[in-house]
């Protein structure tokens, strides 16, 4: 029951993203989000093969009708609108419909942005949630330190620290401390012989070193519990040499909304790893997932233009967009999933990179399973026509 407890409270409730991915929690964050999105590829695999197959039909048609298309530009180039229509009159004349193919794009990319960019935003309140819980283990690490460190060991006997915890408000515990903050400088110059300038020197000291020993406990359990992946130091911020791992208070309250940790209290306990305690607070990462998203993104683009750019049956390569258009779409994804990759975290990076890295991999397999369906239908129909001509 306390595993199942733990990992409900792994992701935040009421986020719909996070209530789908903690059943595929698998103890690494990184790893389950790897998993989930290759699942989730594949659920929506089919919409990839329904908008592939259309686009394969469709190209395979202008294909057979090339020849009278440029025709047809050649006669009306000069008058647009009587050329589309002349186009349509052709389309119609040989049953081909480009509606199937627009509606089908249309729900495509409908769905595709929709996923993208609720999974975006979902990931990124993930990624806030992450950091701020990290912190309330850090933050509850300090002062189950300290105040056994310094209330019950140090400044109190066990008589009076029962006593303190059974004080109810904070003004009373506070109170109470100075009180025996007093006492402890009065026993110090009665058995050590010390000024009281001397003992409340020398119980500010000991403080101190018991407060310094509070914030290493912090940056060894920070060691213990961090969520980092590979090279990436903290998987809840930018693989970026510009982003340090260990977030500074006005990060934390960016990307957490936290307005219930003050900046004094955060630096308090988190000054041993802020200032690179045992080199926890390196820069998080290298740009790495930035040039693999822009690589992948590439590979993906020229695999989708190879394939919707079939060659006719006498090899001659057949154009269906203008090579200029064509460039710029070829570039504009990757610049896209650039700009996301560098202002997310890299969790979200992740993602990307699966996602693209299945898409990629499923283009062939869609592409060859379109282009044999098409083959299968194009060999039936020539079939009936030599019946109908035997007959």
């Amino acid at each position: 029951m306390d595993f199942i407890n733990l990992l409900g409270s792994a992701w935040p409730e009421g986020n719909f993203w996070a209530s789908l991915i903690k059943f595929f929690d698998v103890g690494s964050y990184a790893w389950t989000i790897i998993i989930f999105t290759i699942i989730l590829k594949l659920v929506l695999s089919p919409l990839d093969f329904l908008q592939r197959f259309y686009t394969n039909k469709t190209t395979r048609a202008q294909a057979k009708l090339q020849p009278e298309l440029e025709k047809l530009k050649k006669r009306y180039g000069q008058n647009q609108t009587l050329l589309y229509q002349k186009q349509n009159e052709l389309y119609q004349k040989n049953n081909v419909s480009m509606k199937g193919s627009c509606i089908v794009m249309l729900l495509y990319m409908v769905v595709t942005l929709t996923v993208f960019l609720t999974f975006y935003s979902s990931l990124q309140e993930i990624s806030g949630f992450k950091i701020k819980k990290q912190y309330e283990q850090l933050q509850s690490t300090y002062y189950t330190s300290y105040e056994k460190e310094y209330y019950q060991d140090y400044l109190m006997s066990d008589v009076e620290f029962e006593q303190f915890k059974s004080l109810q408000t904070q003004e009373e515990k506070n109170n109470y401390v100075t009180e025996r903050e007093t006492a402890k400088v009065a026993l110090f110059v009665s058995n050590d012989g010390l000024t009281e300038d001397e003992a409340k020197v020398k119980l500010a000291n000991d403080k101190q070193l018991i407060i310094e020993s509070s914030q290493i406990k912090v940056a060894e359990k920070y060691l213990d519990i961090k969520d980092d992946f590979l090279w990436i130091k903290n998987i809840w911020r930018s693989d970026k040499a510009t982003v340090r791992e260990i977030a500074p208070y006005d990060d934390f309250k960016a990307l957490t909304g936290s307005t219930s940790v003050s900046k004094e209290e955060y630096n308090l306990v988190m000054n041993k790893l802020l200032n690179n305690y045992k080199n926890s607070n390196q820069v998080n990462g290298y740009y790495i997932l930035s040039v693999i998203v822009v690589g992948i993104s590439l590979l993906s683009q020229w695999l989708m233009k190879k394939a919707s750019q079939p060659k006719a049956k006498n090899g001659e390569k057949i154009v269906t967009q203008q090579p200029g258009m064509g460039k710029i779409l070829m570039f504009l994804m990757p610049i896209m999933m650039l700009f996301f990759t560098l202002n997310s975290s890299s969790i979200f990076a992740l993602y990307i990179i699966t996602n693209t890295a299945v898409s990629t991999a499923l283009t062939p397999i869609i592409t060859f399973i379109a282009n044999k369906i098409e083959d299968k239908k194009e060999e039936k129909h020539k079939q009936a026509i030599k019946v109908d001509y035997r007959r």
